[in-house]
């Protein structure tokens, strides 16, 4: 999977509320994959990725965990407007955000990986 495909996805995901042609909207969502991939790369290489290995990880990470960054832009897209807030109640219903960052258990199924440095 490629950033552009998860960037689409997410676009089709969000339906009606992504308006064509809203240059803001589509740099958001396309900044929430690119911190989604980082989040990936950092959790599958958690001891430091050099700077000439960077695009190595993240060509990886896409590839291997696609769906998981797909998951975690889409949660915090989802998430809008409600930065910083960890629980809210809005028509009798309440959502929950843990600490307000990405769910421990998006990252759970992502293998970290080590070499020699």
């Amino acid at each position: 999977m490629t950033r552009n495909d998860i960037v689409n996805k997410i676009i089709e995901y969000a339906g009606d509320d992504y308006e064509e042609g809203d240059t803001r909207q589509l740099s958001l969502i396309r900044s929430y994959v690119d911190d989604a991939v980082e989040e990936v790369r950092n959790t599958m290489c958690p001891f430091c990725i050099p700077d000439d290995k960077l695009d190595f990880y993240t060509e990886m990470a896409l590839k291997r965990y696609g769906n998981v960054i797909k998951r975690i832009a889409q949660f915090h897209f989802d998430k809008q407007g409600k930065e910083g807030v960890v629980a809210f109640t809005e028509a009798g219903q309440k959502t929950t955000y843990e600490k307000g960052g990405t769910p421990i258990q998006y990252l759970e199924q992502i293998v970290p990986m080590c070499g020699i440095v």
